[in-house]
């Protein structure tokens, strides 16, 4: 029987409950959609196995969290700030061998891969404490427009079609994935049950999504495996990402955005990750020449 974590503080104090039988008529239509869009991939026992799991959570809370969640209110400016970049700087110091050579397979700067590391995961220090399945699973389950409704507070209203259009479009994006990470739990052999990460779903200290899991995770350590909660392929997997869509070091500042864009389509997170990149390479630039005995002003 699948559980789920209600809300209000009294259903929080006697902790997990069974789904009413009106959620599970819309679940068990969601599984057996997943199983017919997976035919060809992954084998119906795979599914039903997760879906049957006590690690599985229905929670309405993630449902709604697609039209609340303001990406411009975040602190971006924060990493800008001199204790991260110094934090940044030795990160590339500690890890100067492996850096340079990442950056030289893909000929993405060392310290733009370890600007988007510090921004996504605090260089690896915080991947992430949300489970992915759930994450995803709920969101996407967010489609089912009938069920939808019975979980929005009434300050959101469906029948205000810009809100209408973002939840729909949040919910179809996050079915893409879900089904993305179906397909690597059983193909890859992960437990995606366990599987720890952000809010909607990026998980790794690259915070990839599936789907760019499945497209650029680089198994840069040679071991047989993606692993993005190993630094060596972590941080391939950014400096792959960046070069499959097309980043170059000598393009232009705008083209390098719209590319970092690609990886967090936010503005604000583009800009502050090209921002600390820059100021990283004014930082190692003055350590190279105290190496080398210049003087410095």
């Amino acid at each position: 029987m699948l559980i789920f974590t209600p809300l209000g503080k009294e259903n929080v104090a006697r902790g997990e409950t069974e789904i009413d039988e009106g959620v599970i008529f819309f679940i068990e239509n969601f599984k057996e959609k997943i199983k017919n869009d997976l035919k060809e991939q992954v084998p119906e026992s795979y599914i039903e196995k997760l879906f049957s799991s006590k690690l599985m959570k229905f929670s309405p809370e993630v449902m709604i969290r697609s039209l609340t969640w303001n990406e411009r209110s975040l602190p971006y400016h924060n990493f800008l700030k001199d204790e991260r970049i110094e934090r940044a700087k030795k990160f590339i110091l500690e890890n100067r061998e492996l850096l340079e050579k990442i950056e030289g397979v893909f000929q993405v700067e060392k310290e733009l891969i370890v600007a988007i590391l510090l921004v996504e995961s605090d260089l690896g220090n915080s991947p992430g404490k949300y489970e992915v399945f759930d994450q995803l699973f709920n969101l996407a389950l967010s489609g089912e427009e009938e069920l939808f409704k019975k979980y929005l507070p009434e300050s959101i209203s469906l029948e205000d079609e810009a809100i209408k259009t973002r939840y729909k479009r949040r919910s179809k994006w996050a079915y893409k994935e879900l089904l993305a990470l179906i397909t690597i739990g059983y193909q890859k052999g992960l437990e995606i049950l366990n599987l720890k990460g952000s809010i909607f779903g990026a998980f790794g200290y690259s915070q990839f999504v599936p789907s760019s899991y499945v497209i650029y995770g680089y198994d840069f350590d040679g071991d047989g495996k993606v692993d993005l909660f190993s630094l060596p392929d972590a941080l391939a997997s950014i400096a792959n990402y960046l070069k499959g869509e097309g980043y170059r070091v000598d393009s232009p500042l705008e083209f390098k955005k719209r590319i970092v864009m690609r990886y967090n389509f936010s503005e604000p997170y583009a800009e502050t990750v090209l921002s600390l990149s820059e100021a990283l390479k004014e930082r190692l630039n003055l350590v190279q020449k105290l190496d080398e005995g210049d003087q410095v002003p």
